[in-house]
């Protein structure tokens, strides 16, 4: 009896020297780690995790410059006049005299300017844009602007002091306005309506009936009257480039030219 107590305790005895010295085990069963000792690696195997795709930064899109209505872009306007060849005859209704055949003596071509920011240091650059004039005989000058055509019959020459005073004011007024403004101003015959302001450059000139050089730059001013009567002024930078001229006739429409 006493025999096997003391087989049990020694048994007893021998599991507690297992226990004592077996490795101790964590909740998550990884060996417990000693003090001191680095931390464990995340990746045993060394295996790299696999990344996703990179992202790409995000660029904000750029400003779009402000569009300035019709002037400018890429569309164009038509030309209605592009048949008109020095040398030819021509079909004319007349305001008051009907309608006239009259010899297309020289042409000339405007290439419209404009400014994509507003202020003195913003260059003129064309719109794309390239409008027709013509020298008619009976001295008639016959020109299209945009949608207007005009048939001019008086050619009225102009001084800078003129246009400092009969014109200049007028025209800084409609321009303050964005062109939006009725602006009015009288000048002999009449009384005008300041319709469209602007600048150009010629294109090219050929023919009889226009002393200019191509290059030669300049602001305009179209006006309509009573009766459709017109004015176009045309105020050419200095340096001689061209002679500052009032114009003074008729608007009319495309469809009273045609082919003679």
């Amino acid at each position: 009896m006493g025999t096997c107590f003391f087989a049990l305790a020694v048994l007893f005895f021998l599991i507690g020297l297992v226990q004592l010295f077996a490795p101790d085990k964590t909740a998550g069963g990884l060996p417990r780690q000693p003090q001191g000792a680095a931390p464990f690696p995340s990746n045993p195997q060394g295996v790299q995790p696999r990344q996703g795709p990179a992202q790409r930064p995000v660029i904000a899109p750029a400003e779009q410059p402000i569009s300035s209505g019709s002037r400018g872009g890429s569309s164009m306007t038509v030309q209605p006049f592009n048949w008109i060849q020095k040398g030819q005859r021509i079909r004319v209704t007349h305001p008051e005299q009907g309608e006239l055949t009259l010899y297309v003596m020289g042409q000339i071509s405007y290439e419209e300017l404009w400014q994509q920011t507003r202020g003195p240091q913003s260059p003129w650059v064309p719109t794309g844009n390239v409008f027709l004039g013509f020298w008619l005989e009976n001295n008639l000058f016959l020109l299209n602007w945009q949608n207007r055509a005009y048939l001019l019959e008086e050619r009225i020459p102009l001084s800078d002091a003129d246009i400092q005073r009969d014109f200049a004011p007028h025209a800084k007024k409609f321009a303050q306005s964005d062109q939006t403004a009725d602006v009015y101003f009288a000048y002999p015959p009449a009384s005008w309506h300041i319709d469209d302001i602007g600048k150009f450059r010629v294109q090219g000139v050929e023919g009889e009936g226009f002393a200019l050089s191509p290059g030669a730059t300049g602001r305009f001013i179209h006006s309509s009257g009573d009766g459709r009567r017109a004015l176009v002024l045309e105020d050419y930078e200095g340096g001689g480039s061209g002679q500052d001229t009032a114009w003074i006739g008729y608007q009319i429409e495309t469809d009273d030219v045609k082919k003679s």
